[in-house]
């Protein structure tokens, strides 16, 4: 029995899950191209922040 209500609990997360997503994609404000290009400017901007920042950093402590 108490097998049985995990993998109630199991199936319940994983449908809860995909609906969230359906949702998601259906609510989604840009296009998968212009939201990956976002993505991935803000992750350049933010490796150059942080290499900025360590640089800094290692000049300070030289």
């Amino acid at each position: 029995m108490a097998r049985n209500n995990g993998v109630n609990m199991f199936l319940t997360f994983l449908v809860g899950g995909l609906v969230g997503a359906g949702v998601a994609l259906l609510y989604a404000p840009y296009s998968g191209d212009k939201t990956r290009r976002k993505i991935m400017d803000f992750v350049e901007d933010t490796k150059d922040d942080i290499t900025d920042y360590a640089g800094r950093i290692k000049s300070k402590i030289m």
